[in-house]
């Protein structure tokens, strides 16, 4: 082997210093290329021995294999990584709201799903959500599925919701969008409120705008607040009232329809499709009603009316039916009720019965729950089986049984009028027996003395009042007609300025404190009075005038007094009372011993002579019948009683003392 060297001529290697001109740090970096060197040399003296045993341990055992010995030597499981052994103990989710509310979402454990790494599913759930006013809604649920990327939670089973304004909710399933704070759930939910409680299939609630919807089926059991100025006790506490028609009780309100949708910002809900609400005996029905109310956020918080919120108002815009035990119905187009005040104001087309053959009609009826008064106006039509009144306003104190009926003034001026119309008995009544022997006789009397009906009628007939006012007070059995008051009976008419009826059984229009059967017989005039200037004609045109006069309907007999004058034809007497039976028509005039007695008499008429005749009076003073009569018949059957000078040709003279 070949080397060389820089050494001059004549030197040796002894006479050479190795580290002459060296430093120390080329020392250092020589001693560290020299250590490497070494411990090179020392892994080639271990890899190159193994790498050959490996080599020749391979090739044998591709021999092996091909021989079929591998297979008879028992196999190792390599350990492999699976989702179901990736799991979490107490994971905790949180982020923020798109309006800056947060979330939290814990569970117990959750898996990773390593193939579709945005979901986990997760157990025994716990979360807060917090909207931007630290309003907190807590939720628990047996499972979820959360998406990570989407921020969605997907929970089953036991989902419990609980609102920091009291509001709780059980679902079946639900899933929570928590980025834009809003639970939705399709399957059945029950929410329970400090107001009550509302059931539905379906149901969406956003948090940020404080407002939930409930779909399909939905029943709300509401529970109105406690009245703390209604009596305790005393009489006022010990007779109940009666159903109110519409809110105002303190029982509980049970509403059914098809959707509720509930804005706690504007505080309203609003009902809709089918529906019925229902307290104690009184029913509502519409296709939609709107519910304001006030209160109920104290703390400010959830999208559910919390504790001590108040109806304020009732709206409904369709057509309404209102229903109150047993019999009591109230329908209108529209409605519009003021909680706060109890007054509730149906309008257009307005139909109110009560019971069979009891009710009214108008174009707006308002009602006064608090008051406990009735008010119908437009076109009023008050009818109680046959009887009927008509007017413009129709004015109803239920609690003291007082009615008032009026109409205001036409546009020209005209002062308003009423109209009314009574009958004696119902149609299909049938008159007594007695009564049919009573008018048999007076006929075959009236006959024989040849007196023809001067103020003869039909007391069987309607009778049809016209006023400008009409009083009726339920508890008297009083009504009172005022204002140039017109009643007419078949061909019987009366005027006068006041006419007081007094009836039996019940006007229908308010509550008094009448019996059952009271309630239920429909009202009949037994008698009337007319008080001031009272002109009563007939259809031949006899009149009479007086300063009042009673009507007795039972006994068929009207009695004029003051000071009467009876005018017939050309014929007139003056006395101080008239008699009149309308059965047979016969009137007798007497005078007293303080009363004017005068009579003036006609030449008879040769066809059909008139007049009358006179016989003494219980006080010696004349009195008077009055008849037309067929002339040869009066003559052959002169009536009993009559004074002999009462001659067959008219002519006439007292048979007693005269003035």
């Amino acid at each position: 082997m070949a080397t060389t060297t820089n050494l001059a001529p004549g030197e040796n290697w002894t006479g050479i210093d190795a580290f002459a001109g060296s430093t120390a740090a080329d020392r250092a970096r020589n001693f560290v290329r020299a250590r490497r060197h070494t411990l090179l040399v020392r892994a080639m003296r271990w890899s190159l021995p193994t790498a050959g045993a490996s080599v020749i341990v391979v090739y044998f055992l591709m021999i092996f294999n091909t021989t079929g010995w591998v297979a008879s030597l028992p196999k190792l499981e390599m350990p492999r990584i699976i989702p179901d052994n990736l799991t979490m103990d107490n994971p905790t989710y949180e982020g923020f709201n798109k309006d800056g509310g947060k979330y939290v979402v814990r569970a117990k454990t959750a898996v990773q799903d390593l193939v579709n790494t945005e979901f986990v599913r997760l157990n025994d759930i716990t979360g807060d959500m917090t909207d931007a006013k630290k309003s907190k809604t807590k939720l628990t649920a047996a499972h979820g599925e959360f998406n990570t990327k989407t921020n969605k939670l997907e929970l089953s089973g036991g989902i419990d919701i609980v609102a920091e304004s009291g509001m709780k909710a059980k679902l079946s399933r639900a899933t929570i969008l928590t980025d834009d704070n809003v639970i939705f759930s399709k399957e059945p939910v029950l929410v329970d409120m400090p107001s009550g409680t509302i059931r539905s299939n379906e149901m969406r609630l956003l948090n940020k705008t404080r407002e939930v919807a409930f779909i399909d089926d939905v029943k709300a059991h509401l529970i109105p607040p406690k009245n703390e100025g209604a009596p305790a006790s005393g009489a006022a506490a010990a007779k109940p009232a009666a159903a109110p028609l519409l809110g105002g009780g303190e029982g509980p309100i049970d509403i059914t329809s098809n959707r509720l949708d509930i804005d706690d910002t504007g505080k309203t809900a609003i009902f809709t499709g089918h529906v019925r609400a229902q307290q104690a005996g009184a029913a509502l029905e519409t296709a939609e009603l709107q519910v304001k109310y006030a209160g109920g956020d104290s703390k400010d918080t959830g999208a559910m009316p919390g504790d001590g919120a108040k109806i304020e108002r009732i709206v409904s815009k369709s057509p309404v039916v209102m229903t109150r035990a047993p019999q009591d119905r109230v329908t209108g187009a529209s409605l519009d009720y003021d909680a706060a005040n109890q007054i509730a104001v149906v309008n257009g087309d307005v139909e109110m019965t009560s019971g069979e053959g009891r009710g009214a009609t108008a174009d707006k009826v308002t009602v006064s729950q608090k008051a406990d008064t009735i008010l119908l106006t437009g076109s009023v039509v008050a009818t109680q089986g046959r009887n009927q009144l008509k007017g413009e306003r129709l004015y109803v104190e239920r609690a003291t049984g007082r009615t008032q009926l009026t109409s205001p003034a036409g546009a020209g001026g005209e002062p308003g009028r009423i109209f009314t119309r009574f009958y004696r008995g119902e149609a299909n009544e049938a008159q007594s027996a007695k009564e049919k022997v009573k008018q048999l006789a007076d006929a075959t009397a009236s006959a024989a003395t040849g007196a023809m009906g001067v103020f003869k009628t039909d007391p069987t007939a309607p009778i049809d009042v016209e006023a400008g006012r009409l009083d009726v007070d339920d508890r008297s059995k009083q009504a009172v007609f005022k204002t140039d008051v017109h009643a007419v009976q078949g061909d019987f008419v009366v005027r006068t300025s006041e006419l007081r009826a007094y009836y039996t059984g019940a006007a229908g229009l308010a509550e008094t404190a009448a019996g059952p059967a009271d309630k239920k017989a429909p009202a009949q005039i037994s008698r009337i009075e007319a008080r001031g200037a009272v002109i009563v004609t007939s259809k031949n045109g006899q009149k009479a005038t007086g300063d009042w006069a009673d009507y007795d309907v039972k006994k068929n007999e009207v009695i004029l007094g003051g000071d009467v004058i009876l005018t017939q034809d050309k014929n007139v007497v003056r006395g101080t009372k008239l008699r009149i039976d309308m059965l047979t028509g016969k009137s007798v005039i007497d005078s007293d011993a303080s009363g004017a007695w005068a009579a003036t008499a006609a030449p008879p008429d040769a066809k059909n002579a008139t007049g009358f005749t006179m016989r003494p009076g219980t006080t010696g003073r004349p009195s008077a019948i009055f008849y037309p009569r067929d002339k040869k018949a009066a003559e052959k059957k002169p009536p009993t009683g009559a004074s002999e000078g009462a001659g067959s040709a008219g002519a006439w003279g007292p048979n007693g003392p005269s003035e």
